[in-house]
């Protein structure tokens, strides 16, 4: 039996941890989703605010856009972190596929969990991924 690489859940406390996890996974993936649009406002209202004739709005634009955009990548690395502090991996942050370590028949395995579903029911070993995936 391999050393866990951190935490471990029962599939009972990886269930039980979706009720914070869900929510957070979801803004992530809103997130990235809305990040380039952002980055993209951020580039316009540059463009904008640097030319000769800007006036006092149009850079207030560009300085809102900046924030919007720093803002997002805050949020995003809060979330990143949180889940890490919970033990959870992060396998794909723009779909929402996030494993738990946890125990199959005394092999240290990864729970996988997918944003849309309503609760772990499929486990996978590790290094497999998402096509390994199997029904627990």
């Amino acid at each position: 039996m391999s050393d866990p690489p951190g935490r471990t859940y029962t599939v009972a406390e990886a269930n039980a941890a979706l009720a914070e996890v869900d929510p957070l996974v979801a803004r992530m993936v809103f997130l990235l989703r809305d990040l380039p649009e952002l980055q993209e406002a951020v580039q316009i209202a540059n463009y904008r605010s640097s030319r000769e004739d800007t006036g006092p709005e149009l850079r207030a634009k560009y300085e809102a856009a900046k924030r919007a955009v720093s803002d997002a990548e805050t949020e995003l690395a809060g979330a990143v972190a949180r889940l890490e502090s919970m033990g959870i991996a992060l396998k794909d942050p723009q779909i929402g596929l996030i494993d738990f370590y946890g125990y199959v028949d005394d092999e240290l395995v990864e729970l996988c969990w997918k944003l849309g579903e309503t609760h772990i029911t499929h486990w996978h070993r590790i290094g497999d991924g998402f096509a390994g995936r199997r029904p627990l």
